[in-house]
């Protein structure tokens, strides 16, 4: 999707990597970037993370993805508990470690591979949670777009990933809707 190199859905600092981990997978046109391991493997390495991607690792890496997604969607929502629920569940196997003598306040357990970048990721976003900033981190309200982006508006009210596509297509279906067939 063109709105993934889009300078306003960019998160601040260390919080654009969970944006572009969920992203890898682009709703709208079904390219995934961790569609094998052997892709995830390049993928991580492209992000500093050197791993061996096996199928496990595969599989965990997409559930995170997509909780991440849903979790970021449920905002405000009567979803968001069973969201939390998800993104728990997967951290309960992928501890951080709290470390006050370094920046990274929310380190990895694991020192390497698949499990230190998905610790990473949810120190990331547990840090974000802490911050307020990750009540800014959305999905697209298009459900045939989903695409993660960083609200920067004023009021935090921003819908969809871009105006010029996703929001343009809702305002024009909802005109359709009010106005009937031409």
């Amino acid at each position: 999707m063109a709105s993934g190199s889009d300078e306003t859905s960019a998160a601040p600092g260390d919080l654009e990597l969970v944006r572009r981990f969920v992203n890898t997978l682009d709703v709208e046109t079904g390219s995934d970037e961790l569609a094998s391991p052997t892709q995830a493997t390049e993928w991580l390495r492209g992000q500093a993370t050197p791993a061996e991607v096996g199928d496990r690792d595969l599989r965990q890496l997409h559930e995170l993805r997509e909780a991440l997604r849903d979790l970021a969607g449920a905002q405000g929502t009567a979803d968001r508990g069973e969201a939390l629920n998800a993104v728990d569940a997967i951290a309960s196997l992928h501890p951080v470690v709290v470390s006050l003598s370094t920046p990274a306040v929310l380190a990895p357990a694991s020192r390497t591979g698949v499990d230190a970048f998905i610790e990473r990721i949810l120190g990331l976003v547990a840090g974000a949670t802490l911050d307020g900033s990750w009540d800014r981190m959305k999905t697209c309200a298009n459900d045939g777009c989903r695409w993660m982006y960083f609200d920067h508006s004023r009021n935090r009210s921003r819908t969809w990933c871009t105006m010029d596509l996703c929001g343009a297509q809702a305002k024009m279906r909802a005109f359709r809707s009010r106005h009937g067939p031409a």
